[in-house]
């Protein structure tokens, strides 16, 4: 059906900085344009992202309301668009 969202979770609007570490280690500071249970949405420069089926690593920069670090999390690209990459989490 056009227009259906056949998506298995809520995605939450929401900005937040993510530090996105690389298949090369490289990490990047970018930003969320949506999260939901099951991946996150990355506002990013497009020219140099890994490809998809590339499993990554994730972390909120900021440290959480505990003052503890955020934990790591593991993904994989799962789309690519004009302004950013998709990302399923993968310990879910």
């Amino acid at each position: 059906m056009p227009g259906k969202d056949n998506r298995r979770h809520l995605r939450i609007g929401i900005v937040v900085d993510i530090e996105l570490t690389l298949p090369d280690n490289e990490v990047l500071i970018v930003q969320t344009k949506n999260i939901s249970d099951g991946g996150l949405y990355l506002v990013i420069d497009t020219r140099g992202i890994p490809p998809i089926g590339t499993e990554v690593q994730v972390r909120i920069k900021n440290q959480l309301g505990d003052g503890e670090e955020a934990p790591i999390n593991r993904a994989v690209v799962v789309r690519h668009e004009a302004d950013g990459v998709g990302l399923k989490f993968l310990d879910v």
